[in-house]
């Protein structure tokens, strides 16, 4: 009984405001591109000019009304003996619509009417060896011919209607076939393009707003005007509404793991301290575990770090300490520390190219973002790190390894914070999964991006590309 009553209220709100439902919108549109075609074919048929003549087979009581005029010439000028002109202005006859007696002698054709200088009976002439006709011309119908035999000799029988003003359907009829067409592909064009465009544009607006989302850009929203009604706007709506929430939640819990970061640091600190005095009046025997606490207490430490650094960066509210100068400077100072470090994993680490170009960067920011692509790729390679760096319109820098790479799907969610790709991040390997969330937002920062991508041959690529300053 619900279901009936939310039913018929539906269809009732439906009826009363058709313009806010989509199904209306579009039967709306397709009547009109018909009236449009209709109207432009009105319009045209007045205003052109129209000469041509045509016809079609004549059939039903007006062939038959005529075949009995004919039986009644025949029979009044042969029976009676009267003349064809006398027989043609009988009164009878006269108050019928105009005949037109053809005779194959131009100058012996009659007719029981006068006839208007503006028609044209001529145009009859290559009508009359055919099989009665409904002919259309641009001043008159013709309905013939019916052949009579009189002692005059062979005539061929039209009765003619004059028209004032010719019916829309007969100027349709004798408009050219390529008009017609035209007017109609015209017509239809141009009202589809119209329906199309109001119906695809906020299709269009919803799917850039959806990718964007995708991507991570929490301030996308769909364009969709306050006034549209229909089930588009409504869905509209209701994404951006999802899009605020969502933006909401997710903001949320930055701050909030930004806050919580926050707040280890004090008690952290305090315990540090505490352990360093511990350290000064502990025993020989309790030193190695005071150490081990002091060990893990300054991992926590850089993992808070990095937690806070990532919601800052993420939250663009890291203030950047911009300087101009060539990244080749800070690319040697972090291929230093990683030539140190692939020497000590027994790993060779090889560099092609050269970065001499000049860069307006937070040096520190984008010394951390190299270090931690260059660790991981030292930590998952079996054997060779490979550093290649170009530049033409910007920077190009590409960091890969050897290793057994990672699965496909997994890669454009490795550079989100605490993500561990199962078999091989795991604790025992190390790494609390912030390092490519800061290598990304970092370069992110700077303008550029980076690219996370399995070689065929194996192994797992980080392709960095950072603006070039212009001149």
């Amino acid at each position: 009984m619900y279901s009936f009553k939310a039913s018929k209220s539906a269809l009732l709100t439906c009826v009363k405001n058709p313009r806010h439902y989509l199904f209306f919108k579009i039967f709306i549109w397709f009547w009109l591109t018909i009236i449009g075609t209709v109207t432009a074919l009105i319009f045209l048929s007045n205003i052109t000019a129209i000469n041509a003549v045509s016809n079609e087979p004549l059939h039903g009581p007006m062939k038959k009304n005529l075949l009995y005029t004919a039986k009644n010439l025949e029979r009044s000028v042969i029976k009676h003996r009267r003349s064809l002109s006398e027989t043609l202005s009988h009164p009878r006859l006269s108050k019928r619509k105009l005949l037109y007696l053809n005779s194959d002698q131009l100058e012996d054709s009659l007719t029981s009417k006068q006839v208007p200088s503006d028609v044209d009976l001529s145009l009859l002439n290559f009508t009359k060896n055919m099989a009665p006709q409904v002919i259309f011309t641009e001043k008159y119908q013709a309905f013939g011919p019916i052949k009579i035999t009189l002692p005059e000799g062979d005539f061929y029988l039209y009765e003619i209607d004059i028209n004032q003003q010719q019916p829309f359907f007969i100027r349709l009829k004798l408009m050219p076939i390529w008009m017609k067409v035209f007017i109609a592909i015209f017509a239809s064009l141009i009202l589809s393009f119209l329906f199309s465009r109001n119906l695809i544009a906020p299709i269009n607006s919803l799917k850039k707003a959806a990718i964007k989302l995708s991507n991570g850009d929490l301030s996308a929203r769909a364009a969709i005007s306050i006034n549209r009604k229909d089930e588009l706007g409504i869905l509209g709506r209701d994404f951006n509404s999802m899009a605020n929430q969502l933006e909401l939640l997710i903001s949320s819990q930055k701050r909030l793991l930004a806050d919580i970061s926050h707040e280890l640091r004090s008690p952290l600190t305090r315990l540090k301290m505490a352990t360093g005095l511990a350290q000064m009046q502990a025993n020989e025997a309790s030193q190695s575990y005071l150490l081990r606490i002091e060990k893990e207490a300054n991992q926590l430490d850089k993992m808070i770090a990095d937690v806070l650094q990532v919601s800052r960066l993420e939250a663009k509210s890291q203030a950047l300490s911009l300087q101009t100068q060539s990244l080749q400077i800070i690319v040697d100072h972090v291929l230093n520390d990683a030539q140190f470090e692939a020497k000590q994993n027994n790993k060779k680490l090889q560099v092609s190219g050269d970065a001499q170009v000049s860069i307006d960067c937070d040096e520190a920011l984008i010394a951390s973002a190299l270090e931690n692509l260059l660790r991981n790729a030292i930590k998952y390679a079996n054997s060779t790190i490979s550093v290649t760096l170009k530049h033409c319109d910007a920077i190009y820098i590409e960091i890969c390894d050897d290793g057994s790479g990672v699965p496909d799907e997994q890669l454009n969610k490795l550079c989100e914070p605490f993500f561990r790709q199962s078999d091989a991040r795991d604790r025992v390997s190390g790494g609390t999964g912030l390092g490519l969330a800061i290598a990304k937002n970092a370069i992110t920062a700077h303008g550029g991006s980076l690219v996370l991508s399995n070689k065929d041959q194996g192994g797992l690529c980080a392709n960095i590309t950072l603006p070039i300053i212009k001149e």
